[in-house]
């Protein structure tokens, strides 16, 4: 359903220092478009405001009264924030500001441009500094009759606003500011002085009229494209006359009536007050008959980004149209969409562009593209400048035609040089020099080839580039989720042909080009166009413009590297739709000649979801700044340094010595091979231990696994694999089992047992040992999870006598193993998993591990063992402070999770790790564990973005409420049917059918109930699988298990170069974790030591 969300924007007195710095760190759009228009103000001969709002040795409790700074803080400050909320995708359907506000809300709607908002603001400022006489105004909280009744109120005040009941304004020169004052206080009437310095929306600020009047006569206003209510007339504007902003300034403030306009033209709206203070969002419910939403965003109590985010959370794309009309974009084609007759009639309408193009590319545009007399018109050189051109004047032409500009725009390639051009970075002239000059150099590349490939997603090619060898070819383009392009050497092009023709592809076509553009084949192109591009500068975009290179937003130090880095890396042309598409765009229009894109773009629209980041995620470094896959990590970290020693300090000696580890640090298993082989031996290789996630995985898989491991791995570099609880098939535990003790795997993480089974046991026994001193020795150790007491204390007990005897009598272990087995715990160490992703039980780890290690401490002493048992600590670990914690509770080794399954060297989807990379700590909810459902077992699984939470509980509930699926109601059968499983009941239990074992489904054929259940389980194993394999338009559906500690990551890596899970490696992140921590840690022990020798 369409939401009306209303953006407010406060004036003059709600401004205080220090406003939106906690916005400041955190978003980067917010901080981007403050930087930019600090720069604005300054090339207007104004003083830095983000200096002066921003100083470190100045309170918010300080005076900010000074209308040179104040004036344009406000604005930028509020414009700032729209920019960020629509960025991310929650866009206003109804503007509306007050006095000042109302300069930031017509910037919003468009009528005039953010640059001419804050030009228009701080010439404001300078003509009442500079004219008018100080003044102030007073904010009274009664009825307005007050005033009326009462000259010390109104002989030499003026009434300015009446915003409420009990809520009026009156504005005046100090000397009637004071009297007025005095009189409330006699009177015991609860009255606030606003930080202003002159008496605005009175005469006190007449001689500023005629000089900005005539200010104001320069500027151009266009029609609102958003819906603006003003305060000035109450009312909805559909044109701004030119003294309209001195009346804003000047007359008194209608707010009320503007409210009231807007509830009884939209009932039900949603108010967000974008202001410093949150003063308007106070004055709503009073205005209103109606109980309105509304929502405060900035304010002194450090609470913004809270606020920002819970709004973003609830209305990201809740409507979808801005006003009236859709949000849309323009996209400019690249090379390949020339056609003969390009431009007919265009170079009549712009004839000074026409000659302006003569004159730089030495030839007749018109000529070229109408005629092609010289049959150039295919060749690089000539076909960049003229597309160029031509999409410019299509451009112009719309602009004209329409007289309206898009909210966003990018380009394909050469397109982007037009998105840049349309959003004012360069003019026309300079966009030409610069295609024409890239044309030139792309022209005398290296001859090579590229060729498109249809029908198999960037996954599936390249694992063919992979298998087949074929690492000469670079892909180039990914135009669509099945359309991608590739680029090489020719004769590489050519032989790919065949491969992929056999392996899937439903079409390899082979492009007519000259080289291998958008690939690393292109570096000298890259290299020389880098230096031509030294004797430009470029403006701020005036509008958001996605590129190529990065698939975000341009910022406007970026623009330079960001040119030159297209030439040697794919364009992203199927993200960047789909990134348009979540931030709220649904029309996104084609300039330029034929309509390649434009098929593009509908496909992917109707295969694809939409990419919603975070705004502070819009500013994500792409993958050209990571450490090299093949660098040491010595070379990242040097193992000499400070920091090194200190983090090899933390943690139990005798666990890293009994596990040969240099740091107590251990990365989690993450089922179906997520934490992967690759990953495992990257952890052992740094001198941590990782374990591979076998849950899901088959016994083939699992040991193909081992052996990858047991490879690349050297004699004594760690490793383990999970050993995951199996509730419905203890065969399955016992298999594994079998099958490490015959790899020779020593370690394992034991996950998910809500006891000790036989298959521990076993594996435990084998390899027990008595030394010569009479001590019994582990050669198997086993590392168990734990999150309960009574967990807790099966493993630290001896097995269990019964079991033992059972076993023995079963042959599954010898006379002396059974002996042996009552000297020493299951568990060679135990690691408490508090609040995880997952499996968990939702457990606080300031609770859970002091009475853990209490439990270990009675265990030791009750049975007398001569090992003691480590206690590590997992769940929640997702930053340097997290851990130190987790070490001064008296953990001996820590163990990571959530955080891995954002680096490279998971095996998930990028799909799935551009989710996990947006998220936050509060953007994770629990769900029925697909491997448990039956009992209601819980895993923490990622929300945002995704639906996976709401459905699975949703079949749980289902599951408890009938006894079959015959029961269930018709209505939520098409819905499970329709959007949950996009397939009947029958087809999915044929499908089930395929893969049970012929036990289970017997059993499903006797008992509906459990029928039922393996129905609904196939959508736990159907969504896992989407996630991982990063199935397109099933996003909603992707089931992915995670934390709250990786938002927590997320945002202590910000602003890093490991913000982009792209440079994201394993060992670098435990190793930077735990350096970190050692150094938290030290600095918090020196401030203890200090207190208590200051005590």
């Amino acid at each position: 359903m369409k939401e009306n969300v209303v953006f407010m924007f406060s004036g003059q007195g709600s401004q205080y220092l220090q406003a939106g710095k906690e916005l400041y760190r955190s978003y980067s759009v917010f901080r981007r478009w403050m930087q930019q228009m600090d720069r604005w103000v300054q090339d207007i001969g104004g003083r830095s405001i983000i200096q002066e709002l921003y100083d470190s040795n100045r309170p918010y409790s300080d005076s900010f009264e000074e209308t040179l700074i104040t004036h344009p803080a406000i604005y930028m400050l509020e414009y700032a924030l729209a920019r960020t909320l629509m960025e991310n995708g929650v866009i206003p359907t109804t503007v509306v500001g007050t006095s000042l506000g109302e300069f930031a809300a017509a910037a919003v709607s468009n009528v005039i441009t953010p640059k001419a908002g804050l030009e228009a603001v701080y010439r404001q400022a300078e003509i009442i500094h500079r004219t008018c006489i100080p003044g102030g105004m007073l904010v009274v909280l009664h009825s307005r009759d007050i005033y009326d009744t009462n000259p010390e109120l109104h002989a030499e005040c003026e009434l300015v606003a009446v915003n409420s009941s009990n809520h009026l304004v009156i504005s005046g020169e100090l000397k009637g500011l004071t009297i007025a004052e005095n009189w409330l206080k006699g009177e015991g009437i609860s009255h606030v002085r606003l930080s202003v310095t002159h008496g605005f929306h009175s005469a006190c600020i007449n001689p500023a009229a005629k000089e900005y009047l005539a200010y104001l006569d320069k500027l151009s206003y266009d029609a609102p494209q958003i819906p603006l209510v003003s305060s000035l007339t109450g009312q909805a504007v559909t044109k701004v006359s030119t003294d309209h902003f001195w009346r804003v300034v000047k007359e008194p403030i209608l707010f009320s009536q503007a409210i009231s306009h807007i509830g009884e033209e939209k009932p039900d709206s949603i108010f967000l007050d974008l202001g410093p203070s949150g003063t308007l969002s106070s004055l709503i419910n009073q205005i209103s008959h109606r109980k309105e939403r509304t929502y405060i965003t900035m304010t002194p109590f450090h609470q913004d980004a809270k606020h920002v985010e819970e709004i973003i959370s609830r209305y990201a794309n809740s409507n979808e149209t801005g006003g009236d009309e859709p949000l849309w974009a323009y996209v400019f084609p690249g090379q390949g969409s020339q056609k003969l007759g390009m431009g007919e009639g265009l170079f009549e309408q712009f004839p000074e562009l026409t000659r302006q193009a003569d004159d730089i590319l030495g030839f007749s545009i018109q000529e070229l593209c109408l005629y092609d007399r010289s049959q150039q018109l295919s060749l690089t050189e000539y076909t960049q400048p003229a597309l160029f051109v031509v999409n410019a004047m299509m451009y112009l032409h719309k602009i004209k035609e329409t007289g309206r500009k898009p909210s966003l725009v990018s380009g394909h390639s050469l397109g982007e040089y037009n998105a840049l051009f349309a959003a004012d970075v360069f003019d026309f002239a300079t966009g030409l020099k610069l295609v024409h000059k890239r044309g030139e150099i792309m022209s005398m590349a290296p001859k090579g080839g590229m060729a498109a490939v249809i029908g198999l997603t960037e996954s599936a090619l390249k694992t063919i580039l992979q298998r087949f060898g074929l690492h000469q070819l670079d892909i180039a383009n990914l135009n669509s989720p099945t359309q991608i392009v590739l680029a090489g050497p020719q004769e590489i092009i050519d032989q790919a042909k065949p491969i992929f023709e056999q392996n899937g592809a439903q079409m390899y076509i082979p492009l007519r080009v000259s080289g291998a553009f958008h690939s690393r084949y292109m570096e000298e192109s890259a290299k020389q166009f880098d230096q031509h591009l030294q004797r430009y500068t470029f403006s701020a975009p005036t509008m958001t413009v996605i590129s190529n290179y990065t698939a975000r937003p341009y910022r406007t130090n970026e623009i330079h590297a960001n040119l030159v880095r297209q030439i040697t890396h794919p364009v992203r042309w199927s993200e960047t739709v789909r990134v348009l598409m979540g931030m709220g765009v649904n029309t996104i229009e084609e300039i330029g000649p034929g309509n390649v894109l434009t098929k593009l773009v509908t496909k992917i629209q109707t295969e694809c979801e939409p990419i919603v980041y975070r705004p502070d995620d819009m500013s994500v470094k792409p993958l050209s700044s990571a450490v090299h896959p093949d660098t040491p990590i010595s070379s990242v970290v040097q193992p000499g340094s400070q920091e090194t020693r200190l983090a090899e300090s933390l943690g139990s000696k005798p666990f890293k010595k009994d596990y040969n580890l240099k740091l107590a640090y251990l990365t989690g298993a993450m089922y179906r091979g997520i934490a992967s082989a690759e990953m495992v031996v990257k952890v052992g290789q740094s001198g941590m231990m990782g374990f591979l996630g076998t849950g899901g995985l088959s016994l083939k898989q699992i040991e193909e696994g081992i052996d990858y491991i047991q490879h690349h791995l050297q004699d004594g570099q760690a490793y383990g694999l999970n050993l995951l609880h199996q509730m419905t098939h203890p065969e399955r535990e016992e298999e594994q089992v079998n099958l490490l003790l015959r790899k020779g795997v020593n370690t394992v993480e034991a996950s998910a047992f809500m006891g000790v089974t036989p298959a521990l046991i076993k594996y435990r026994a084998h390899g027990l040992k008595r030394s010569s001193d009479g001590r019994v020795s582990a050669t198997n150790r086993i590392i168990a999870k734990v999150s309960r007491p009574e967990v807790a204390e099966a493993f630290l007990s001896p097995a269990p006598e019964f079991m033992v005897e059972k076993m023995l009598k079963e042959n599954k272990i010898t006379s002396v193993q059974a002996e042996l087995l009552k000297k020493v715990p299951i568990a060679e160490d135990l690691c408490l998993e508090a609040d995880s992703g997952g499996h968990t039980d939702a457990g606080v780890a300031y609770v859970m591990l002091p009475a853990m290690v209490r439990l270990r401490n009675t265990m030791m002493e009750k049975y007398g063992y001569s090992k003691e048992v480590r206690i590590g600590a997992a769940g929640g670990i997702g930053t340097p402070e997290a851990a130190a914690a987790a070490f001064l509770l008296g953990a001996d080794f820590i163990v990571t999770g959530s955080i891995n399954q954002c680096t490279v060297e998971a095996a998930t989807s990028d799909a799935a790790k551009d989710l996990l990379q947006d998220m936050n700590i509060h953007d994770t909810e629990y769900a029925p564990a697909g491997d448990m459902f039956e009992i209601g077992a819980k895993i923490q699984v990622l929300r945002k973005g995704v639906f996976f939470p709401a459905r699975a509980n949703k079949l749980y509930d289902l599951y408890r409420q009938h006894d079959s699926l015959n029961d269930i109601s018709e209505k939520n059968k098409q819905q499970l049917e329709n959007k949950y499983f996009k397939k009947t009941f029958d087809e999915v239990y044929r499908q089930v059918v395929q893969y049970r074992s012929s036990e289970e489904i017997q059993k499903a054929e006797q008992n509906p109930k459990y029928k039922m259940a393996l129905v609904f389980k196939w959508y736990f194993a159907h969504s896992t699988k989407l996630a991982m394999e990063g199935t397109a338009g099933h996003q909603v559906d992707y089931q992915i298990h995670c934390g709250p500690a990786l938002g927590a990551f997320n945002q202590w890596v910000k602003g890093t170069n490991l913000e982009d899970w792209r440079n994201r490696r394993v060992a670098e992140v435990g190793i930077k974790l735990m350096e970190d921590t050692a150094l938290v840690l030290q600095e918090r022990l020196k401030q203890l030591a200090g207190q208590v020798e200051t005590n």
